[in-house]
């Protein structure tokens, strides 16, 4: 699902306190769908970018796209999750933990 909802070979994303998310402006252009029971997409309707989703099991963290962001967010991949349902034709080249599910 997250392959196709960016489509890209995999999505990079970082855990952001759902405290600390500001929306600076253009609300009215955010909407919200339930892409899975409990987790929810939140998109601009202009272009479609996905800008953050939400989780009814962890309301206090949002999932930050980081393809997303203009500049170097400051932070690096620490592990890749979610390997069982990865690309086929995508090869994990570096020394990272792997995860089959977000564990």
């Amino acid at each position: 699902m997250c392959r196709k909802l960016h489509a890209a070979a995999f999505r990079t994303c970082a855990k952001v306190p759902a405290v600390d998310w500001r929306t600076v402006r253009g609300k009215e252009l955010l909407k919200t769908y339930e892409s899975s029971p409990g987790e929810f997409k939140v998109f601009c309707v202009n272009c479609g970018s996905s800008i953050h989703t939400k989780f009814d099991s962890n309301p206090e963290v949002y999932a930050l796209p980081l393809g997303t962001l203009d500049t170097d967010p400051g932070v690096r991949a620490d592990r890749h999750v979610f390997v069982g349902s990865k690309a086929p034709w995508f090869e994990i080249t570096d020394d990272l933990p792997q995860f089959t599910e977000n564990d």
